[in-house]
Formats: structure tokens, C-alpha cells, sequence
């Protein structure tokens, strides 16, 4: 059986989400992950950056009735912070619309560095997320003072304690953190929640990669070794395209032909994957 795969909205994330679901299903895709909350987001002086599309209690049920007309499953939705300050109670709402969609999982992102905070906000949140039969999926990156690493994140698993959270694995927020596939490897099959799919241009560390988290590369044209990162994850692990392309725009490429492309040659990536769990 051919393993499903997604496409994720910030890939495309100029569309509403009524054109990204059909862009979606139009480009041969499975599944989508989609915004249901945006909190405001801790970066002085980039807050511009940081407006998406997102899907309201308002736009539910049409959105609901386009991805089942489509055959389209929702895989994950965004995005919930655990920062210091985090008000918790204003995520209830994004998290019922995931489960009212039918997401499997929250994706989260760890600011907070008073670790001990950290652990208890996530424990919460993870609480939270239970009730309404959703993952919590942590997404670790250099960017994110509270969470920097594959380490970073398998430690807030085990400090939590929570049978619904796990990891989140991106190739730039791995590669530019300086982890591996080995590293994928040496972890649990439980760890892991969702994988994703970009390329990058070199294999080095970077604490500050900001423009080329909104320019990512096509699976086939960086250096990143995706065919070893993502066979390193169980092969119960849902994959996703996520390659925003702020030259892709520029070059005044559409959304369809980006979104064409980007799933052909990550089709063939993923078809060819030997995962050995």
C-alpha cells in the first residue's frame, strides 16, 4: 500500500484555506495540515512574518465538506507555544477545531527556557490536547531558545510523561542543529510523531537561519540526505511537504506548479524510503 502524504500550509500559506485544500487535492496529495490558532510569537521586529491563514469556527464546516468532497485527511494543526506567559485556555478553541477536522496531531514550539516551567506548561497543554484525541507533536529548531535539538525535544518527552507527545522531524531543523539520521535511529519508535520534507544547501549548523526557514529547497535540489533522515523514522510516521519559497513567489511561479512539483519528487522520495521499524 502506498504511504500517504501531505502537504502542509505554510508551503502555500498566500492561499486562503479554501484554495489550499483544492490546490491540494489537485496536486495528488493525501493529507493537509492546517492553522486553527496563531498566538502572537516572540520575535522583536518579525511579527509581520508571522500571519497565516487560518481556519475559524466560522470556515469549519465548509472547509470540512471541501477535504471530504476532496478525500482529503487533515494530518496536523498550528501552532501552539509554550512560552513563559502562555494562555493556555485560548488554545482550546484551535485544538477542538483539530479534532473537529480530524487531525491527528498539535504541533507545538518551545520558547520558555525556565525548563521546569516548560515541562509543566507542555504537560498541560498535552492534558489539553488528550481530551480532544490529539498528539502533541514538538518541533524543535534552533530558533526556539526552549527546544533547539532532536535531544532537546526526546528530553521533554520523557520529562513530560504524556503517551501523546512526541517529536516533529524537519531536515533544515535537524541538519542545521547538527543532527543525523543516526540520531533519528537511536531514538524510540514512540518519539515520533510526524515527519517532513525539504531540502537544504549545505550540511552545517546554523543558529540563525531565519530567511531560509521562508526559502526552503525541492527534495533533489540542496545536499540535505533526506532518503536516510526519513528512513531512519518508523514507518507508521505521517510525511509532509513543507518547503515555503519566497523565490518561488518572486519568480511568480503559481501555487499549483509549485505544489505539483514539490509533490512528484517527494512522492518518489517517499516511495523509495527502506524504513526498519
Amino acid at each position: 500500500m502506498q504511504r500517504r502524504l501531505g502537504l502542509h500550509h505554510l508551503t502555500l500559506k498566500e492561499l486562503d484555506p479554501f484554495d489550499f485544500v483544492e490546490v491540494a487535492a489537485a496536486s495528488g496529495y493525501d493529507q493537509v495540515s492546517l492553522f486553527t490558532h496563531v498566538p502572537r510569537v516572540p520575535h522583536a521586529g518579525r511579527e509581520a512574518m508571522f500571519v497565516f491563514p487560518v481556519v475559524t469556527p466560522a470556515t469549519r464546516r465548509e472547509i470540512s465538506q471541501r477535504l471530504e468532497a476532496k478525500g482529503l485527511r487533515v494530518v496536523g494543526v498550528e501552532f501552539f507555544l509554550m512560552t513563559q506567559d502562555a494562555d493556555l485556555p485560548s488554545y482550546v478553541a484551535g485544538l477542538a477545531l483539530g479534532r473537529e477536522l480530524g487531525a491527528r496531531h498539535a504541533v507545538t514550539h518551545v520558547f520558555d527556557l525556565d525548563r521546569a516551567r516548560a515541562v509543566e506548561t507542555l504537560g498541560t497543554f498535552a492534558d489539553l490536547a488528550a481530551r480532544q484525541e490529539l498528539k502533541v507533536c514538538i518541533e524543535f529548531c534552533q530558533l526556539t531558545p526552549g527546544c533547539k535539538s532532536l535531544e532537546d525535544a526526546a528530553w521533554f518527552v520523557e520529562q513530560v510523561g504524556r503517551a501523546n507527545v512526541g517529536v516533529n522531524i524537519c531536515p533544515l531543523h535537524l541538519i542545521r542543529s547538527g543532527g543525523t539520521a543516526a540520531d533519528i535511529a537511536s531514538f524510540d519508535a514512540h518519539y515520533f510523531v510526524n515527519g517532513q520534507i525539504n531540502d537544504g544547501l549545505g550540511l552545517h549548523m546554523s543558529s540563525d537561519y531565519f530567511a531560509e526557514v521562508h526559502d526552503r529547497e525541492l527534495p533533489g535540489d540542496g545536499e540535505f540526505p533526506l532518503q536516510h533522515l526519513l528512513s531512519a523514522l518508523p514507518v507508521a510516521t505521517p510525511i509532509e511537504v513543507k518547503i515555503p519559497s519566497d523565490r518561488r513567489k518572486a519568480a511568480g511561479r503559481t501555487a499549483l506548479e509549485f505544489a505539483r512539483d514539490a509533490g512528484a519528487r517527494s512522492r518518489a522520495l517517499v516511495d523509495a524510503l527502506q524504513p526498519s521499524r
